[in-house]
């Protein structure tokens, strides 16, 4: 009898286990699922090379770009108060390769970590590999972007952040897809 009490509950756990590792995994497969032919004619007619509606889903879910940046990109509303204030992205002067540059790469000598899965062991980050820095200097990981996810970040920022001034309470709203969401109160 405490065999098979023990069976049951070793089964019960491991069918547990294994619907929790299915999620993880058809999370991560939609995650970076390839672009259909409406979302790649999408993109081109914008001109961007990205999803700007993806782009805010990494920018305020996948990247933690939050944590720093804030919802708004200013610099000042990050969600975590023990990150470092990103600089404020809402006047940044970057074009659109600068913008995947360091994204991709981050900003050595910066808290801004790296998100691209090859960054620093090619050479294709400011031709440097991270055997090239003095230990304890090498930019921290993010988490890892796809390069459409690079381009979607980019989009994003490119459509409701840079050059837009002050954040306002629409965009908040519009950014958390709720009017009631508590963060924005401050700017009714």
């Amino acid at each position: 009898m405490l065999l098979r009490r023990t069976l049951v509950i070793l089964a019960s756990a491991l069918t547990q286990a294994f619907v929790k590792l299915a999620f993880v995994a058809l999370t991560l497969v939609t995650l970076d699922a390839p672009m259909t032919q409406a979302q790649q004619a999408n993109d081109q007619a914008r001109g961007l090379g990205g999803d700007p509606e993806r782009g805010r889903v990494v920018f305020r879910s996948v990247g933690y770009c939050v944590s720093c940046h804030g919802w708004a990109g200013d610099g000042k509303s990050g969600t975590n108060l023990q990150a470092p204030v990103g600089p404020n992205l809402r006047e940044t002067e970057l074009d659109t390769e600068a913008l995947r540059e360091v994204i991709g790469c981050g900003r050595p000598g910066t808290p801004m970590p790296y998100h691209d899965r090859a960054a620093y062991r090619d050479g294709r980050c400011f031709g440097m590999e991270l055997s090239d820095f003095v230990p304890g200097t090498a930019p921290e990981r993010g988490k890892t972007f796809s390069d459409r996810d690079v381009a979607n970040v980019v989009a994003y920022l490119q459509t409701y952040v840079i050059g837009l001034g002050e954040a306002t309470y629409a965009e908040c709203a519009e950014f958390y897809d709720n009017p009631d969401a508590y963060v924005c109160s401050s700017l009714q």
